[in-house]
């Protein structure tokens, strides 16, 4: 049975307090009461997460903010001496040992999260202290493909961010043009995967086939402004970083390909919607 994971279980046995599943070797899992299904009869299969509680598995037909190798953000229901318990979306909470806390998780407070399994205790754990820029290999996406970011924090070179739940990336500095926040989520790009295995990241996508989102983007400014914005391929990278959200790069092909389509007028110090 997959401890931390989603999967599909056969009902073998039914009572009053819930079901007994089974996985193909065998192995049981108990499913609560509330969280089985009238319609369903034995032999019938049901998806569900298998977890631990009491040294017993359980399942459940609710969905983990994230299962185990995966990161996710959570919430802190109660912090003891021993450790903290952080809610996961799911009725039994996450335990994260003192030991495992990068800093004293408070109560209330949202960290970010990596689950695994302790191999020395064989239950389900969670962590705050994960390796920055790990490398990887045999990774599932390649250069251009869109993912989703959660932002981890920033450092001299630019943001630490987690890529669809599982990898960590980078997000240079320079690739950087909005206000970012630790925990927040984003919308990303695979920049670059590089020989030693880490990931570059960026928030806007790259190369004339994605112009249109830029283009959009700006026409969307310019309904916003009236027709009018005060920025040209004269402006500074920053004039248009803190308007538009994009590179200098990106802007001028955006504004490029909208004045050869006649949708926008280009002045010196502005540009104008037609």
């Amino acid at each position: 049975m997959l401890l931390g994971k989603t999967q599909t279980l056969k009902i073998s046995e039914k009572n009053s307090s819930g079901w007994i599943l089974t996985d193909e070797s065998g192995e049981k899992a108990f499913l609560p009461k509330i969280f089985a299904q009238d319609e369903k009869e034995i032999g019938d299969e049901i998806e569900v997460f298998v977890y631990q509680d009491d040294n017993k598995l359980k399942a459940t037909t609710e969905i983990p903010l994230a299962e185990v190798g995966e990161f996710a953000v959570m919430s802190c229901v109660q912090s003891l001496p021993s450790g903290a318990f952080m809610d996961w979306g799911i009725i039994k909470d996450l335990f994260i040992p003192y030991k495992q806390q990068k800093t004293k998780i408070i109560e209330g407070k949202r960290y970010l999260v990596h689950i695994y399994i302790d191999d020395e205790l064989e239950l389900i754990t969670g962590t705050t202290k994960f390796k920055r820029n790990p490398q990887y290999q045999d990774l599932p996406f390649k250069k251009g493909d869109k993912v989703d970011l959660i932002m981890m924090n920033e450092s001299e070179l630019g943001w630490n961010v987690v890529i669809n739940k599982k990898y960590i990336g980078l997000i240079y500095t320079s690739d950087v043009f909005k206000k970012l926040y630790p925990l927040s989520e984003e919308s990303g790009y695979i920049k670059a995967i590089r020989e030693d295995g880490k990931i570059d990241v960026s928030l806007q996508p790259e190369g004339f086939e994605n112009i249109d989102e830029f283009k959009q983007k700006i026409l969307d400014k310019l309904e916003e402004n009236y027709g009018l914005l005060y920025l040209s391929d004269k402006s500074s990278p920053e004039e248009i970083k803190d308007e538009v959200q994009m590179s200098k790069k990106n802007f001028k092909k955006a504004i490029g390909g909208l004045y050869k389509d006649k949708i926008i007028d280009i002045s010196e110090d502005k540009i104008k919607l037609l």
